[in-house]
């Protein structure tokens, strides 16, 4: 399995969230089964928890179980980030047994919250020097998550931070009850990858080595997080929209379910933003919304730069601006989406809007921390 980004060495990790009965054991069970997953190591909650098919077992030690197909599967009875340590001291021989792997499958408890993960691959030295996150995967059933997103702010929350979106279950709703869940999910977060399955049969290269979280500078890598592979998603290609067709400036609200507190707001603006005034929008951004900002990604139109800007952040937690090598499909435009906990979209838009350039402003070359 080739990996998006063919030329990072560190180990890439996906991390799997899901409600409770979401069907991750079951996605997971296939996954491990599957000879095409590679070498993987899986950590999971406990093993009694997961449910790690017996048959798939070959032998276990005190805290790790070796499969048949070669992959591993390890307990987190140890904080995370303790057992990716263990982790990767074992490959490098620098601890017994010393073990093999390509990548790392977390699955995540059904209350889990994804947001220190993904902040730490921006603020941990240490770890985003061996690891990578390649994609924060959510597991949705198609059968309950209306009511799910109703109750459990976890759920929306796992939704709203994900690169990806697996709806599961699709045997057991009906079309107008798919379409009523998948229309939820896709106001929560409109730039996800969605596919959708049933009994969690997944294969491995729909859920490993996606490339998502971080995207690296490569067109075709860019154009699928950002949303491009898939013009008939309505919050991103608006075939509908007349505004969309014509070029004109304009944003699109992704209103959530009344019952529902996490929205999106996306934009798609062909003018260039001043870069000042960006980065005091994405500043505005962290403080007025504090804890109740999940995810910023979006890639850049600035004036006085021809190549696009990869903007990503989780909370108040930026990654450096990067440039990307080109636009993907060659339109130069920004494309934005902000998702979070009752989002003031009026103010939003209208900062967002304070950002258009209106005269020679020059775009500052070097490294940028938001």
């Amino acid at each position: 399995m080739n990996s998006p980004a063919d030329n990072d060495q560190r180990i890439p990790i996906t991390l799997l969230a899901g409600f409770l009965g979401a069907g991750k054991t079951t996605l997971v069970n296939r996954i491990l089964s599957r000879p095409d997953s590679g070498k993987i190591a899986v950590i999971v909650n406990e093993f009694g928890e997961v449910g790690i098919d017996g048959d798939l077992i070959s032998q276990a030690s005190e805290d790790m179980l070796e499969l048949s197909n070669g992959c591993i599967c390890c307990s987190s009875k140890d904080d995370l980030m303790e057992s990716l340590y263990k982790l990767y001291m074992r490959k490098a021989g620098l601890s017994g047994p010393k073990i093999e792997f390509d990548r790392v499958l977390i699955e995540t408890t059904g209350i889990a919250n994804p947001l220190p993960l993904a902040q730490a691959f921006y603020t941990d030295m240490s770890l985003s020097l061996t690891y990578r996150l390649d994609a924060i995967v959510a597991l949705v059933d198609l059968r309950h998550v209306e009511a799910q997103l109703h109750h459990a702010p976890e759920a929306e929350r796992q939704i709203a931070l994900a690169d990806k979106i697996i709806f599961n279950k699709r045997d057991l709703v009906d079309a107008e009850q798919y379409d009523a869940a998948t229309s939820l999910v896709q106001a929560l977060n409109p730039l996800a990858v969605k596919t959708t399955v049933s009994f969690g049969n997944v294969t491995a290269a729909e859920l490993l080595d996606l490339g998502l979280f971080d995207p690296g500078t490569r067109e075709t890598a860019i154009a699928s997080w950002i949303g491009m592979e898939s013009e008939q998603t309505p919050s991103l290609a608006h075939e509908s929209c007349a505004l969309c067709k014509s070029g004109e400036h304009h944003h699109h609200n992704n209103h959530s379910h009344p019952h529902v507190d996490v929205s999106s707001v996306s934009f798609r603006e062909p003018e260039a933003l001043d870069y000042e005034k960006f980065l005091t929008f994405l500043t505005r951004l962290t403080q007025e919304h504090g804890t109740n900002l999940y995810r910023v990604k979006g890639l850049i139109k600035l004036f006085g730069s021809d190549r696009p800007i990869i903007v990503q952040g989780v909370q108040h937690v930026f990654s450096p601006l990067t440039y990307a090598d080109a636009w993907p499909r060659g339109l130069a435009e920004t494309r934005l989406v902000v998702i979070g906990k009752s989002l003031e979209r009026e103010r939003i838009v209208s900062s967002f809007n304070a950002c258009i350039a209106s005269g020679a402003v020059a775009v500052k070359h070097g490294v940028v921390m938001v």
